[in-house]
């Protein structure tokens, strides 16, 4: 009896063994098949995405790209002419003028009163001529006949030159007062003050048109020429590009091997008297293999692009000949036995990691 009691013990628990490991292997099984099948999910073969455009011979535009700096046309320190105190200022810094417009004024009490004086005694001066002119058997209306020499000794002794040029002085000082814009353009480096005595006001800047001064190498001298068109884009934006044309090449070659050349760029808002800017000059060459500068790539420190062909890659070597901010001029590498044909389709994205005969989709 105690030894069937014992058997049924050992045998409970063997059952009760069997059944966890059953368990357990089953949960480990469902955990690597569980893996698996997400492994294979989140699987994906890799394409190569690419761009192509089909090549062709065209027009290049061949580039000088300078350094140089905006100077305005016409920049003038404007100030008043006249002595006093100035009462009004009516610009400020950046602000645009017209022609003749009043910028600033003085104080004009005192040239008031002092044209006023000059008035009287003016019409004082011209009473006594009226009184000289018929001592002689004259009068004002018979001016013209009077004989110069005669009419010069009554004028001076009559006191009216004297009268008519202060009267004239007044005039001017009084006008003075007013400070006009000499020609249209932009107020800058404002430096009068209101109650402070007259002097320098601000600079005037014509911004209508800028002058663009840049240096060519000697060697470049043949590249650019009076007359011929330029883009010129400040350095703070480079999205900003305006048109200009070279006005003087300088026929001297300075210390540094060096050709001083000025061009004219219409005005902007967006430009500024001393702005640095970037000059580029174009010249056309026709008939060149042109390709975008991202379809060639370097491989094995050699110029290389990759051509589209029946869903593939195919590697050739090139030789670069020209370059401008957007493009390359091209030849195959006969060297390397490349060989292009227009028309053919050269991958210009999705092409740095390429490889020769790599599987590519067209984007």
């Amino acid at each position: 009896m105690k030894i069937l009691k014992v058997f049924t013990t050992v045998l409970a628990f063997a059952v009760v063994l069997t059944c966890v490991c059953g368990c357990k292997g089953k949960k480990e099984k469902e955990s690597k098949e569980d893996t698996t099948q997400m492994a294979r999910g989140s699987y994906t073969a890799e394409k190569n995405v690419v761009t192509v455009v089909p090549l062709e011979r065209t027009v290049f535009n061949k580039q000088l790209v300078c350094n140089g700096k905006l100077e305005a046309q016409s920049k003038v320190t404007v100030q008043f002419a006249a002595q006093g105190t100035i009462a009004q200022i009516n610009v400020r810094d950046g602000q645009k003028v017209q022609k003749g417009q009043v910028m600033a004024s003085l104080d004009k009490e005192q040239p008031r009163r002092q044209l006023e004086q000059a008035r009287l005694a003016y019409d004082k001066a011209e009473m006594n001529l009226a009184d000289r002119l018929l001592d002689y058997g004259y009068t004002l209306a018979d001016t013209a006949r009077i004989p110069a020499d005669q009419k010069r000794v009554i004028y001076i002794n009559s006191g009216f030159i004297d009268a008519q040029i202060a009267l004239e002085n007044a005039e001017r000082t009084y006008k003075q007062c007013d400070l006009m814009a000499p020609f249209s353009g932009k107020v800058a480096s404002l430096k009068g003050r209101v109650h402070e005595q007259s002097g320098q006001l601000c600079t005037l800047i014509d911004d209508s048109r800028y002058l663009v001064r840049f240096s060519v190498l000697e060697t470049e001298y043949k590249f650019v020429r009076v007359g011929q068109q330029v883009l010129v884009s400040p350095f703070v934006d480079a999205e900003v590009v305006m048109k200009g044309t070279i006005l003087s090449i300088n026929p001297t070659v300075d210390q540094n091997g060096q050709i001083a050349v000025t061009a004219q760029v219409p005005g902007s808002d967006k430009l500024m008297d001393g702005m640095n800017v970037r000059i580029t000059v174009e010249n056309s060459v026709p008939d060149q293999l042109v390709v975008p500068k991202s379809a060639v790539v370097i491989r094995d420190n050699m110029e290389v692009l990759f051509r589209y062909k029946d869903g593939q890659a195919e590697w050739t070597y090139v030789n670069v000949l020209m370059s401008n901010t957007t493009q390359h001029v091209v030849e195959p590498n006969k060297d390397r036995g490349a060989e292009m044909s227009v028309g053919d389709l050269i991958i210009t994205s999705g092409n740095l990691n390429l490889g020769d005969g790599a599987a590519v989709v067209i984007e």
